[in-house]
């Protein structure tokens, strides 16, 4: 059996090696993928890793009670992966109600030779569609 194509474009890699990887509970994959001082800044000011291991670390909490997915959309934008998920339990509480989630999150990937160097949440998709310099994708 044939190995594995390498993710070769930006948006594989956020498809292949960090949502599969996410799925899969594979924190070693998604680790290979993280730059050492990547930073990921929540919603909240308050909410932000500083490097790989907190990333992970964070993570690994949400191993084994990722919410079932209704619609992913992926936005290729030059160095930017615009993520957007939506489905029951995603996202941020609403209004300090931890048992209310948004129901959908957006995330804007930064890479730079093929490793993850920033990760930035939006509540809205369009200001991560104009934070990342991408078109909003209309579907037919």
């Amino acid at each position: 059996m044939a190995a594995p194509r390498a993710p070769q474009s930006n948006i594989e890699i956020i498809f292949a090696d960090w949502l599969d990887a996410m799925r899969r509970g594979d924190l070693d994959t998604m680790a290979s993928r993280l730059a050492p001082d990547v930073v990921h800044q929540g919603v909240k000011p308050e909410w932000i890793c500083h490097n790989r291991q907190e990333v992970i670390d964070m993570v690994g909490q949400r191993v084994g009670r990722v919410p079932p997915v209704e619609a992913i959309e992926l936005v290729a934008a030059g160095d930017h992966v615009v993520m957007s998920v939506r489905g029951v339990g995603i996202g941020p509480a609403v209004d300090g109600d931890e048992d209310a989630a948004l129901g959908q999150a957006t995330i804007v990937y930064t890479l730079v030779d093929g490793k993850i160097v920033r990760m930035h949440d939006y509540l809205h998709r369009a200001e991560a569609l104009e934070a990342a310099g991408a078109l909003s994708v209309a579907w037919e």
